[in-house]
């Protein structure tokens, strides 16, 4: 198991347009970084993983995407790293800081244009 982790309460489920698998594969698969799950039996639908939340994305003839909208979060180790991945993987994305200093994002489009933010979570060090 990779150390992306999918930051939700409970499975994330998105839609993407039919004929997009090899790119949504690539994208959460090589440039994400998650697992990919075996098929259970469903083809219009692309699992993926991370601890044990669920990324599903349902392949529809019309999807509903909402691009302003974060419809996935990843937490990752390192926002650098991830800029990095998506620097080689010419994605373009854009950093956002929120209301404290370790709040920080990249915001981008996967290939079926739902926003994805990664964020790293920063954690309580003892001095």
């Amino acid at each position: 198991m990779r150390s992306v982790r999918i930051q939700a309460v409970d499975h994330v489920n998105i839609e993407a347009p039919l004929g997009i698998q090899d790119a949504l594969r690539w994208f959460y698969g090589e440039v994400a970084l998650l697992d990919e799950l075996p098929g259970d039996g469903e083809e219009l639908c692309i699992c993926f993983t991370s601890d044990q939340i669920e990324l599903r994305i349902r392949l529809v003839e019309k999807p509903k995407i909402v691009a302003v909208a974060t419809r996935v979060t990843l937490a990752v180790p390192s926002l650098d790293d991830a800029a990095c991945k998506l620097d080689d993987s010419s994605i373009p994305y854009e950093r956002t800081t929120g209301i404290t200093w370790t709040d920080r994002r990249l915001s981008t489009q996967d290939p079926a244009g739902n926003r994805v933010e990664f964020k790293t979570i920063a954690r309580y060090r003892p001095l």
